[in-house]
């Protein structure tokens, strides 16, 4: 069995997403399919029932099997909803010699214990559990540094954003899933689809999905801020439906191959005929429309601009002004009626094919699954630090395989074998704690 196989999993308004990738020898993500199923048990990102969800998950692992012939593979889940606060945190060690020298190297052990200190000084509830901590600046010694393992100084600070979140509701999803690894899912994008240059310009980045709409935010290249609204395009849809009295799914057409935010962007005031419930024929026009769509988007922009507002964000004054992905933002004129709305710049960002690998037979097939952008977090995950994923203490059996930085000490030990027993000890740490 190839040990490199992932499935990421993304929890939907009433579906789950998922992509089965494999790594190659290269590092590089090779994407096997991907796949949605409608689940009864799981509702705007959490679940409502876990024998539902896992029917569910469980329709993924029967296709990795009759297909791939994988009787196992690694689940990564990409999590989000009001269950999960995100805040700033900051934590200082000072550093001890390693040696009879003066100089004080930075290790791994010292990363490990910094991140510890930093989650002991934000002690948490009993309710609540860390999810993950994500760095967003060392210093040593005053002096900004990228990575400082292996750097001498004397005192390491680190700056990091701490996602946490409600242990009842974690424990539903690695019940539900089967999955031990969590990510949150609008981080993961934003680091994937945020380019540096914006991130140090300063940038908002929107995640349009169909009931929630996530929110990141970057000042002078760090991650300040990462919320979620609940609302998204399917509030549109109803819209439309309501309107128009149709289905729900004739609604989702219309909108797509017909709805415009913003009549200046209307080349042909295109006529179409819709069914209205009873089969009764009526005809509505592009430009009419707009007067339902444009409302909804507008309400939604008034909420992000507040919650903007709330947390001390002026959109304007950041010059990389906003990125937006997610299916909501293939709506026509999206990217217009944010710049228009808050008076700077916006543009699409997502995925393009050349950042995975795949059969030639299926690019046709895989274009098209990243242009719809539903598989966006699930893309995220796979790409956002790969070797975090490879490196997990649930990927059994890569040590073996993984290259690491070995040097010497004095008496000549393999640091190298320390890094393994601290793995392990740090292992059975988490599964402790996870446990008890």
């Amino acid at each position: 069995m190839d040990k490199n196989v992932f499935l990421s999993l993304d929890l939907g308004t009433n579906s789950i997403h998922g992509v089965f990738a494999k790594y190659n020898d290269e590092n590089q993500i090779e994407i096997l399919s991907a796949e949605t199923f409608v689940s009864e048990g799981v509702k705007c990102g959490a679940i409502s029932d876990i024998s539902a969800a896992e029917y569910t998950v469980d329709k993924f692992l029967t296709k990795a099997e009759n297909e791939y012939n994988l009787k196992e593979v690694k689940l990564v889940c990409a999590i989000r909803g009001s269950q999960i606060e995100v805040f700033s945190s900051e934590a200082g060690l000072a550093l001890k010699n390693s040696d009879d020298t003066n100089i004080c190297r930075v290790t791994e052990e010292t990363i490990s214990d910094i991140r510890n200190r930093l989650e002991e000084a934000n002690k948490l509830p009993e309710n609540k559990e860390t999810i993950e901590i994500i760095p967003q600046q060392y210093k040593l010694d005053d002096q900004e540094v990228i990575n400082p393992e292996r750097m001498g100084g004397k005192y390491l600070e680190l700056s990091a954003v701490v996602v946490t979140g409600l242990k009842s509701y974690l424990t539903n999803i690695r019940q539900a899933t089967g999955g031990d690894i969590l990510r949150y899912g609008y981080t993961a994008i934003a680091n994937t689809l945020v380019s540096k240059e914006d991130k140090e310009y300063g940038c908002i980045l929107v995640d349009i999905g169909g009931m929630t709409t996530g929110v990141v935010v970057y000042v002078e290249g760090k991650l300040k801020h990462a919320f979620e609204l609940n609302f998204g395009s399917d509030y549109v849809t109803r819209d439309i439906l309501k309107k128009l009295r149709i289905t729900l799914k004739e609604a989702k057409a219309i909108k797509e191959q017909y709805g415009y935010i913003l009549e200046d962007l209307i080349t042909k005031n295109t006529e179409f005929e819709y069914s209205v419930l009873g089969n009764q024929k009526q005809k509505y026009t592009v430009k009419d429309l707009v007067d339902i769509i444009k409302p909804q988007v507008e309400l939604q922009l008034r909420e992000i601009n507040s919650a903007l507002l709330k947390r001390g964000v002026k959109a304007d004054e950041l010059v990389g002004g906003f990125l937006l992905t997610g299916g909501g933002s293939l709506l026509k004129g999206m990217p217009e009626a944010f710049s228009k709305y808050f008076s700077t710049n916006a543009k699409c960002v997502n995925f393009v094919h050349d950042d995975f690998v795949y059969s030639q037979e299926k690019k046709e097939n895989f274009d098209s699954v990243i242009n719809s952008q539903v598989y966006t977090s699930c893309f995220a995950i796979l790409k956002n630090k790969t070797k975090n994923l490879m490196d997990n203490d649930y990927a059994e059996g890569e040590e073996e395989q993984e290259e690491e930085s070995v040097y010497e000490d004095e008496d000549g030990e393999s640091v190298s074998t320390t890094k393994k027993i601290l793995k392990k000890i740090q292992a059975a740490i988490k599964a402790f704690k996870k446990n008890s």
